[in-house]
């Protein structure tokens, strides 16, 4: 329903809400204890203390690793250290529990995109905007690699 509502929204105003709304509802793990693990790693990540938001996620992932967005923050501070390879396994996780998830489908991309795999990039990025029309920076990245990657019409 959140994400029929998102694709219809009429105003970027509108879409934020239903945007803070899905995320509300993928923060959601139904235990008090991932919630906790989750508030250090999200307080770590804020701080730019990688290693332990680190540390964090990795519990998360470890005690719930059907609760995608552990995986999706773990992607996070696995991206921010430059370790692509561990950021893509996780999005692979995020991805296959999770398939709408925009946020990760844009993240997929930027990574994509900075090894090189531009196709593999603006693809990324259709399916995140297909999920959110809205989704900030994702329709100026697709204007840039649409030529690139497909031409430029006769």
């Amino acid at each position: 329903m959140l994400f029929a509502q998102l694709k219809a929204a009429k105003s970027r105003e509108a879409a934020e809400g239903l945007e803070g709304a899905i995320r509300k509802v993928w923060m959601a793990s139904g235990s008090a204890s991932i919630g906790l693990l989750m508030s250090h790693g999200l307080k770590a990540l804020a701080a730019k203390d990688y290693e332990d938001a680190l540390f964090y996620f990795d519990e998360v992932v470890s005690l719930a690793p059907h609760y995608s967005e552990g995986w999706n923050k773990r992607s996070a501070v696995h991206f921010l250290l430059n370790d692509y390879s561990a950021a893509l396994a996780d999005l692979e996780h995020v991805l296959r529990l999770e398939p709408r998830h925009f946020e990760a489908l844009a993240g997929l991309a930027v990574i994509l995109e900075d090894l090189g795999d531009k196709k593999g990039a603006l693809d990324a990025y259709r399916r995140a905007l297909e999920l959110d029309p809205w989704l900030e920076g994702v329709p100026a990245r697709i204007r840039h690699l649409k030529p690139e990657v497909e031409g430029r019409g006769i």
